[in-house]
């Protein structure tokens, strides 16, 4: 147990660099970020196992705790804020960020349920602006109604929309912002290494106050069935030659997103710097508070979830489920408060939602 301990905080220590230190330098910190907060019921555990048998033990996993204090709060908020603070003077809005997985496509028995259901939620949320990634729209009959009806049944008058593939059928893929105050300016952050994700920023005027929305959908891993079932059959006798090729795959996959992300979030932040406006970014990042994709978007922002969330956050339902690779980071000039992960499951992702204001006299 104690030398596991020690190969435990090295794992620790070593994850702390993650931050830090881009993947297209290192990636194997990045690979254990994901982890992060699995490390940390290890080391509570280790700590509870010594303070029965050996107690001075307990300081190895409590100062290596210690070491990354910082980063708890990105993973764990115990108390939510629920009202506006007292600095907040000026229009205040809801903003919900969501990635609805092409409002579930291609599952043909289910998929208009799971539509109606997307769309109940959206509804009761009532957003004043909506960040939709992997976003699906088509004129064409055969399938349900999503931009016009949007525009039409809900309060948005605006629209900023992206698609990064087309298919037959006027079939569109992509990302799009709504909003119920006007969008007076609009354009886009180039990823050329990797077309299909996206970036659009939108000035919005709110009240007397323009405010820049960055919505992204970011590089993910690409996993395919294959993967997912090499991944669900680890626990099931899986032979040792598929071990190491679908683990060789898994990596291959996990090293590429890692460093896809960290090219697109130096542009993201690059753009951000030049903005006119106060920023705000919303979108699925498909990395974790522990990450330089993270670290990068929010150097000169506040977390929405850190500043009015509570629990874990956790928005990813997937194979590697409760991570928080949904985020809503806002300049230092806004508040957030009500920050909600909604429980609701009707994609990959759960959506979330805060309320913001400008600050008084900034």
């Amino acid at each position: 147990m104690w030398w596991l301990n020690i190969l435990a905080v090295i794992i620790l220590l070593f994850t702390y660099l993650a931050p830090h230190l881009s993947p297209e330098v290192l990636w194997i910190p990045a690979l254990f970020a994901i982890a992060y907060p699995y490390q940390l019921v290890l080391h509570i555990a280790f700590m509870g196992w010594w303070l029965v048998f050996r107690r001075k033990r307990v300081l190895l996993s409590l100062m290596a705790i210690l070491l990354g204090w910082g980063h708890i709060a990105d993973h764990f908020q115990v108390l939510g804020r629920s009202s506006a603070p007292d600095a907040v003077n000026g229009t205040s809005v809801k903003l919900m960020s969501y990635n609805v997985r092409l409002f579930d496509l291609y599952n043909w028995s289910g998929n208009t349920r799971t539509h109606d259901s997307i769309f109940a939620l959206l509804h009761r949320v009532d957003a004043d602006i909506l960040c939709l990634q992997e976003f699906f729209h088509s004129s064409d009959r055969r399938y349900f109604r999503t931009k016009d009806a949007l525009l039409k049944d809900f309060r948005y008058r605006y629209l900023h929309d992206s698609y990064s593939q087309r298919a037959r059928f006027d079939q569109h893929f992509g990302i799009a912002t709504f909003s119920t105050h006007p969008i007076i300016a609009r354009g886009d952050v180039d990823f050329p290494d990797d077309p299909n994700n996206q970036c659009i920023w939108s000035d919005i005027v709110i009240g007397r106050d323009t405010i820049r929305v960055y919505n992204a959908h970011l590089a993910s891993y690409h996993f395919g069935d294959a993967d997912y079932k090499f991944i669900e059959g680890l626990d099931t006798g899986t032979r040792s030659d598929s071990i190491r090729s679908g683990g060789a795959r898994i990596l291959k996959r996990l090293r590429r997103g890692f460093i896809l992300r960290a090219d697109e979030v130096q542009r993201i932040a690059a753009h951000m710097r030049e903005s006119p406006h106060p920023v705000v970014y919303c979108g699925d990042m498909n990395d974790v508070p522990m990450s330089y994709s993270y670290t990068t978007l929010r150097n000169g922002l506040d977390d929405a979830f850190t500043e009015s969330g509570s629990g874990t956050g956790g928005t990813y339902i997937g194979a590697l489920p409760n991570l928080r690779i949904d985020h809503i980071l806002i300049a230092p000039r806004l508040r957030a408060w009500d920050f909600v992960t909604h429980s609701e499951e009707f994609s990959d992702h759960r959506a979330v939602s805060c309320m913001i204001g400008p600050v008084a006299g900034e």
